[in-house]
Order: C-alpha cells, then structure tokens, then sequence
C-alpha cells in the first residue's frame, strides 16, 4: 500500500504542477469542476446509504456543482450568485423529495445533507478558483496552498510515526496524535514562510504568523471531519480513484478546510 501511495504521488504532482504552469486559468477551472464532481459523488454515499448516484437529487447536485464553479471562474463577484445557486437547491430538491415521503421518511434529512455537500465542497472550491484568478501572484497562491497543505500533512505523519504517544480523537481516527499534530502546523509554518519569501512578497510576516499555523490546525480538522463521515458510514476510503491512496475526497479533504483560509488572507493583503 505504502509502495502504492508512492508511485501514485510520483505521477500525480508533476501533472497537476504542470496543469497549474501551463494550463491557464481556465483549463485549471474545468479540472476543479471534474473535481468537485467526483467529490460529490463520493460524499453522496457517506452521508446516506440509500443514494442512487444517478438519482434526482444527485443529478441536480453535479450541475449545481458544475454552474459554481463555472460561475466562481466567469462573474466578478461570485459570492451573492453562489449562494443563490445553493438556497435555489432547497425548492427544487424538495420538489424531488417530497413525493417521496410516504416511502421514504427521511426525505427531509437527505435534502439537508444534499445542501451541506454544496456548501462542503463546491461553494469552497470556488474560493481555490478565485485563488487561481487573482490577478496579483494568483498561480502562486494555489501553490502555496498545496505546499502548505502537503508540508502539514508529512509533518503531521513523521512526528505522529517518530514522537506520536498522545491521541488526539482516537474514536474518529485511532492513528493521529497531539505530537503528530504539532508537527504539522509546524511545517505549515516553516514551507509557508518559504512561500512566502519566494513567491509571495505582498503578504505581510505577521499575516504569515497567523496563517499558516491556522492552515496547519485547520487542514487536520477536515481530515478529521472527513474521517468522522466515513467511520459514520463504515466506509473505508471515500472511492478508489487514485491507488493507495483512495478517493478525490480523500485527498482534498485538508485542502477544503484550508482554502477558504487562503482566500480570506489573499482578500485582506490584496
């Protein structure tokens, strides 16, 4: 599995480094919608086991998710129309549901969770599509918050292996610890401060101080959300698309928590 997960990154990071470099700005956008479909597909059965994945509400779920990003790419300001694409979700999923009580009681419950997998995971991955697009050093900050959320991640998961003794939610994840933890938010510190000082000189040090040692914490935490999701369900990974590795929602689960983080501090330094 570890020889999986190693083969796997070898051919994965160049692709995407690459399609970061020299896809631009709207190649980037369309590889966040399949994205953010994929994702979506791999949610719907963590949060109900009942899901047909071609089914009504789901169907709904992919364009909605579609028209977010698109509309995070191609209107000035995304935010009011991102919502509204979110709350018209609420009428028109229960236009789907409602039918269907009689048979199925938790209909209600379905189209909350359906609502929340918007918010979840399209409505935060327009804020990495505004990331790409800023017009000041916006190629950079993707970078820097894919590096920050990789340095947390080993760091996490080499002072976890080597000082790990405290655990820190072992009834959502028996593995992590308060040690590996640490060492994550201090590599996000340490390859932040790097970023920053290569590629992003327009974002302050004290700004730096407070960044990304949040980014460090809160990417755990959405592993950790994630986690919780999936022991809820009993399942293992959230898919099987990359190997050794699990599903896109296995993979981006940190970055979805950190993103919006990124894109808060890119507004205020802008």
């Amino acid at each position: 599995m570890h020889m999986k997960r190693i083969l796997s990154a070898i051919v994965a990071i160049p692709l995407l480094w690459l399609f970061i470099l020299k896809g631009g700005a709207l190649l980037f956008t369309l590889l966040v919608m399949a994205v953010a479909v994929i994702a979506l597909t791999e949610y719907y059965p963590l949060v109900d086991d009942t899901t047909d994945l071609f089914g009504p509400l789901p169907l709904l779920g992919y364009a909605s998710s579609l028209a977010m990003v698109g509309i995070a790419h191609w209107v000035a300001s995304p935010w009011g129309v991102l919502l509204g694409v979110v709350l018209l979700n609420i009428p028109l999923g229960g236009f789907f549901l409602l039918s269907r009580f009689e048979q199925d009681p938790k209909v209600v419950k379905h189209l909350l969770s359906h609502v929340f997998g918007l918010l979840y995971i399209p409505m935060v991955l327009a804020s990495v599509v505004r990331l790409r697009i800023a017009p000041e050093h916006g190629m950079m900050w993707i970078f820097t918050l894919l590096v920050t959320v990789a340095a947390c991640d080993t760091g996490a998961f080499y002072a976890g292996t080597y000082l790990g003794k405290r655990k820190l939610c072992p009834s959502v994840s028996p593995g992590k610890t308060i040690e590996g933890f640490m060492g994550g938010m201090v590599a996000a510190l340490l390859a932040g401060f790097v970023m920053k000082g290569l590629f992003l000189p327009d974002l302050g040090w004290f700004a730096c101080l407070l960044l990304f040692p949040l980014a460090g914490a809160v990417g755990p935490l959405g592993d950790l959300f994630e986690s919780a999701m999936k022991r809820a369900s009993g399942i293992k990974d959230s898919g099987h698309i990359i190997p050794g590795h699990g599903g896109i929602l296995d993979r981006i689960d940190a970055l979805l928590f950190v993103a919006p983080l990124f894109y808060f501090f890119m507004m205020l330094s802008a």
